[in-house]
């Protein structure tokens, strides 16, 4: 057999509220979020330098892959808020897919299992199996049985992350208040109404603001600086990652900028143009 890959997005949610049902596949969250790019590869009989892990190894053995033969490329750090778990469980499951000849629906929902109960993800792997620009989960649960629209956003818009640390998704789910899922549902309501880049950015930099999540992540003094950076459009939070949405012809200022000022990694990413494919 060929060489096989498949490339996915990450995923970096803005709001969310989880949805608890009597099985994992009942279970989920609804939520919205920015695909981004660059895009993680599993690849069968091909070198790459990582493995896989976590969700995707384990999806992989079960169905009967030769893991010896599987690598990864891992452009994005794990536990920081980039879906990676998300994106690998994806990946592993087309790969499964064409390797196997198994159906892709059922190995997705397999993935969204283990995530689940994992707690890895609630909500990742309906999102990027959508995988373009803005994505709006409207309905929790696997692709299937979840509902999720996706919004091509404009080139003419890039993104930054500010890195000041990780953190595992069951960290962030016992951190959370109810502030923020009530903050959350209103941003999605809006959403529904309107699902737009600019309600988008209106909505989530409303509940930053009002609950003062980027001044918690970064410090006061950090986030004022952040917010003179040249180009930007907005900004949200997820688990200790500060996304700024900057005007694609500035990016270069504000990545001088960033890294002039403040004591964190920076990275530049891009919305997504593609959903998850083989190649």
């Amino acid at each position: 057999m060929a060489p096989v890959c498949v490339s996915v997005p990450h995923h970096i949610t803005a709001a969310f509220v989880p949805v608890w049902g009597s099985t994992p596949r009942d279970s989920g969250s609804v939520g919205v979020g920015i695909a981004v790019e660059p895009r993680l590869e599993l690849c069968y009989d091909l070198k790459l330098s990582g493995e896989p892990a976590g969700t995707a190894a384990k999806l992989l053995e079960s169905n009967g892959v030769d893991l010896s033969k599987v690598k990864s490329s891992n452009p994005l750090p794990w536990s920081f808020g980039y879906a990676t778990s998300g994106a690998s469980a994806v990946a592993a499951a087309h790969l499964a897919s064409y390797l196997k000849g198994k159906s892709l629906g059922s190995l997705l929902v397999q993935a969204h299992e283990i995530e689940v109960q994992d707690r890895t993800g609630l909500g990742d792997v309906l999102a990027i199996s959508c995988g373009l620009g803005l994505v709006l989960r409207r309905r929790a649960g696997p692709p299937g049985i979840g509902q999720v629209d996706c919004l091509y956003l404009p080139r003419s818009i890039s993104l930054l992350s500010i890195e000041a640390g990780g953190m595992s998704t069951e960290s962030l789910l016992s951190s959370l208040g109810d502030d923020f899922y009530v903050e959350s549902s209103n941003v999605l309501r809006k959403l529904d109404e309107e699902l737009s880049l600019e309600a988008f950015i209106e909505s989530v930099r409303a509940l930053n603001d009002k609950l003062g999540l980027p001044s918690s992540i970064l410090g006061a003094q950090n986030f004022e600086y952040v917010t003179k950076v040249p180009g930007l459009l907005g900004y949200y939070t997820k688990k200790r990652l500060v996304i700024l949405i900057i005007e694609r012809d500035l990016i270069g200022d504000a990545v001088d900028y960033l890294r002039k000022g403040l004591p964190y990694d920076t990275r530049k990413l891009s919305p997504s143009e593609a959903g998850p494919y083989l190649r």
